[in-house]
C-alpha cells in the first residue's frame, strides 16, 4: 500500500441525494428570502372587504356587554390587545389620544382582551388612561372570526358594518387618524 487514498467512485443513488438537499436548501433560502422582504403588518386577510363579524362580549370595564350589533351606523374601531403585550403597551397613548379627539364623533373604540385574565386586562385599561368599553374574548372565538394573526391588530369597520382596514402590530396615532378618516 502506497498510503494513496482514492475516492469511492459516487454511486447513482449518493448523487440524487446530494441534489435533493442542495435543492431543498436553495429552496428554503428562497422562501426565507421572500418573506423576510415583506412587511408583516400587510399580511392579507380574507376579513377585509367583507362584513364585520358579529360580536356580543362581556364587559369588563362596566356591567353588560358588548355587541357588534349595538355599534350600527358608526365608525367602530375594534382593538385586540393583552396586558402582557408589550407592543399594547406602546401603542396605549395613540389609542387614548385619538379615542379623546374623536369619542363625541360617531367614532366608537372597543377593546377585545386576548388572552389574558379580565383582571390584568381591566387594569391595563385603566392605568393607561382608556376609558372606551372593553370585552372579554374569553374563548378566542371573535378573535378567530376576524383572522387575528397576532395582538396588538386593529381593525376598522366603516359605518356601513364593513371591515374597510386593519393593522398588525403598534398602531400610531397618523394610521388611526387615516384609518378613521377613510
Amino acid at each position: 500500500m502506497t498510503g494513496e487514498l482514492t475516492a469511492a467512485p459516487s454511486s447513482p443513488l449518493g448523487r440524487v441525494v446530494r441534489a435533493a438537499i442542495v435543492l431543498a436548501l436553495f429552496g428554503l433560502v428562497l422562501v426565507l428570502a421572500l418573506g423576510f422582504r415583506r412587511d408583516p403588518q400587510d399580511i392579507r386577510t380574507g376579513t377585509v372587504g367583507q362584513p364585520a363579524p358579529a360580536f356580543d362580549l362581556e364587559r369588563l370595564d362596566a356591567p353588560g356587554r358588548v355587541r357588534l350589533a349595538d355599534l350600527g351606523g358608526k365608525i367602530v374601531i375594534v382593538n385586540f390587545y393583552a396586558s402582557w403585550c408589550v407592543p399594547c403597551k406602546e401603542e396605549a397613548p395613540a389609542l387614548v389620544r385619538v379615542w379623546e379627539r374623536y369619542r363625541k364623533a360617531d367614532v366608537v373604540f372597543v377593546g377585545i382582551v386576548y388572552q389574558d385574565s379580565p383582571q390584568a386586562a381591566k387594569e391595563f385599561h385603566d392605568r393607561l388612561g382608556q376609558t372606551w368599553p372593553i370585552a372579554l374574548d374569553d374563548n378566542g372565538r371573535t378573535a378567530l372570526s376576524f383572522g387575528v394573526f397576532g395582538i396588538p391588530e386593529t381593525y376598522f369597520i366603516g359605518k356601513d358594518g364593513v371591515i374597510a382596514g386593519r393593522r398588525i402590530g403598534a398602531i400610531d396615532e397618523a394610521t388611526l387618524i387615516r384609518g378613521i378618516e377613510e
